[in-house]
């Protein structure tokens, strides 16, 4: 059990935001939608919280078809980007509001909001007001406020945008923390790749009201499909080739045989930054020679733009200046084949193609 969407669908106007979206989220995990600003993330989350209604298609939660019930009858919560608190409440007295909505007996309602802040590391800020609280305190009295009431399932929409990036990796790791104690299960929204690859057991990239690729996070960012996700998962080298074997292709560097079949006449290859490595020129393991451009120092690594237009990233103890020549081998089985995209922009069907659809 868990959560699932078929074929869901969400027109506004002319433009179709959200495209025959299918959706299996097992129960206890953290699942991530991630994609860029637009593509439909934050409208699938809406519709799974109720705060939307589907066009078309079915949402269960649990085996129960939820699709036509109201958001405060579906067992979700929602964390905002805005936490949306009451600035004349206690922080206590925040968390325990959907409680005592609830009918919850105050006795019970408090002792259950104290329990919660606790949870969330807030022990001893039950008097204070949300003004005075930092931004990862607010953010943590949000998360208390939805987990006081025990959801089946904790929404999230760009939880940690509102944070600095030192806070937001912090929040991070402990929001992984809890979603492990708690074994609830997370559905989180957002745009930032390096998030969701922290935070998520398994994601989803979608792209113009689709999903482009969904899996584990190693599974999505080892083997994106498509140069889309490659691109957004910050690949940042793309080389067009073309078959002339079985398993060899023909680059603008030469022919390389792969380690599978070539799946395509004409197509694109992908490899990351961090895969190439340096070869002294002229040695077998050479794969070509390039000048360095650019030398971007990250610390424990630096960051090599060449002139041929691949990027590197290399052991900061071997210093290399812009004009340096090197060497570069690039291992075969760190190539990864990408397909055509299958996604197009969308319009909303005319009334009788969505008649139809129903």
């Amino acid at each position: 059990m868990g959560l699932q969407t078929y074929a869901v669908c969400k027109n506004y106007g002319e433009t179709r935001a959200l495209y025959d979206v299918d959706l299996c989220v097992e129960r206890g995990e953290f699942f991530t939608l991630l994609g860029p600003s637009g593509c439909g993330k934050t409208t699938l989350l809406r519709i799974i919280a109720g705060l939307e209604m589907a066009d078309n298609g079915r949402v269960e939660i649990n085996g129960q078809d939820c699709t036509k019930i109201r958001a405060n009858r579906r067992p979700v919560n929602t964390v905002f980007q805005s936490y949306a608190m009451f600035p004349h409440l206690t922080v206590l007295e925040n968390v325990c509001f959907g409680l005592i909505s609830r009918k919850v007996p105050k006795a019970e309602a408090l002792e259950k909001a104290r329990q919660t802040l606790d949870l969330v590391q807030l022990k001893g800020f039950d008097s204070r007001k949300p003004d005075q609280l930092s931004g990862g305190q607010r953010q943590r009295v949000a998360l208390a406020r939805a987990l006081a009431n025990e959801p089946e399932i904790l929404l999230l929409d760009e939880p940690m945008s509102a944070l600095d990036a030192k806070l937001r990796v912090q929040v991070q790791v402990e929001l992984r923390q809890i979603q492990q104690r708690l074994e609830k299960t997370f559905i989180m929204v957002t745009h930032d790749q390096e998030e969701a690859l922290t935070v998520s057991d398994r994601m989803a990239v979608m792209n113009v009201g689709q999903i482009a690729q969904y899996g584990t996070v190693r599974e999505v960012y080892d083997r994106p499909l498509t140069r889309f996700v490659a691109d957004f998962l910050q690949t940042e080298n793309f080389i067009e080739a073309k078959a002339i074997g079985e398993t060899e292709v023909a680059t603008p560097y030469g022919n390389w045989t792969l380690p599978e079949s070539i799946p395509w006449e004409a197509g694109t290859l992908s490899v990351r930054p961090e895969n190439l490595q340096l070869a002294r020129p002229g040695t077998p393991q050479c794969d070509l020679q390039a000048r360095v451009v650019t030398n971007i120092y990250k610390g424990c690594y630096q960051k090599l733009i060449l002139d041929n237009g691949l990027t590197m990233e290399t052991d900061a103890t071997t210093i290399l200046e812009a004009g340096d020549t090197v060497g570069v081998h690039v291992p075969r089985e760190s190539i990864i084949l990408l397909y055509e995209e299958e996604i197009q922009r969308m319009k909303a069907p005319a009334p009788d193609e969505k008649e139809a659809a129903v």
